[in-house]
């Protein structure tokens, strides 16, 4: 368990510090790498929370598989509001 936070924490770190030179970078492959990497940290921070505080795996498996699946809906939409 040990070695899984400390992914998690260094996934954090390195998804926090790309988001800045895309953010500085504005075209449209910069904005999907953007968005991607913004949900992702957003989903790994979640998912860390939700290793902490959820005792049950099947629970927290189906909040994660449900949580994907907005987080891709969310990107499609982000993704669409901005380039169209």
């Amino acid at each position: 368990m040990k070695t899984h936070r400390v992914g998690h924490w260094l996934l954090q770190r390195i998804t926090a510090a790309l988001l800045i030179p895309t953010i500085l970078i504005a075209n449209v492959s910069t904005l999907i790498l953007l968005n991607i990497l913004l949900f992702w940290h957003i989903h790994v921070g979640i998912e860390e929370i939700l290793a902490d505080y959820v005792h049950h795996e099947v629970t927290r498996n189906w909040i994660l598989i449900l949580l994907k699946v907005f987080c891709l809906i969310i990107i499609k939409y982000v993704f669409v509001f901005f380039v169209s």
